[in-house]
């Protein structure tokens, strides 16, 4: 009798996106504890809270994998590489929670951006790579994942802020287009 090694293989998935998660909501209550000294600009926190749905959203979506007969180690460290950038990606997004005095997300977003989207967008590029190396299909997604990466790009190249304010909202649309359209329900 066969056994699935998805559980065992997904752990270490879930370990990343849980450290992922733990940092997005431990920078959250860093800026609640120091709320009358840091200024926050709502682009940052838009994108924190992004960053927040997309790892459950990233959860959500590994259940497509279970059904994966074929797993190799160089598989297996590809799954691993998605969750890892998207994690590389927070760690740009939220600072040190010794940081937070005084702190200007405005300034710092901007410090950071182009990494902080470079990450995201190497996610991204995962992100749609990932049907066609499990499955050997087209990813039913792949025309959103374009988007949203030709909006992660642009972000990553302008410091323009009403470019930012405009394409975090279409990033934004393009995401909750995407979930409703595609993201709620699973068959067993």
């Amino acid at each position: 009798m066969g056994y699935s090694v998805f559980p065992f293989l997904s752990a270490m998935f879930a370990v990343l996106v849980a450290l992922g998660i733990a940092r997005l909501i431990a920078g959250l209550a860093a800026f609640a504890r120091a709320q009358d000294r840091a200024h926050t600009y709502w682009v940052h926190g838009a994108w924190v809270v992004f960053m927040l749905l997309l790892y459950i959203h990233l959860w959500w979506s590994l259940w497509d994998l279970r059904g994966v007969e074929s797993w190799t180690y160089f598989k297996y460290l590809f799954l691993l590489s998605g969750p890892a950038a998207l994690y590389m990606a927070t760690t740009l997004l939220i600072p040190s929670s010794e940081v937070v005095e005084d702190f200007d997300s405005r300034v710092y977003y901007f410090r950071v951006h182009r990494k902080f989207f470079a990450a995201l967008g190497a996610t991204t590029v995962w992100g749609m790579l990932i049907y066609p190396v499990f499955m050997g299909q087209h990813d039913p997604v792949l025309g959103w994942l374009l988007l949203f990466l030709a909006v992660v790009i642009m972000l990553a190249l302008t410091r323009n802020e009403r470019a930012h304010a405009g394409l975090t909202i279409a990033a934004w649309a393009l995401f909750l287009t995407w979930v409703i359209s595609y993201g709620f329900q699973h068959s067993n």
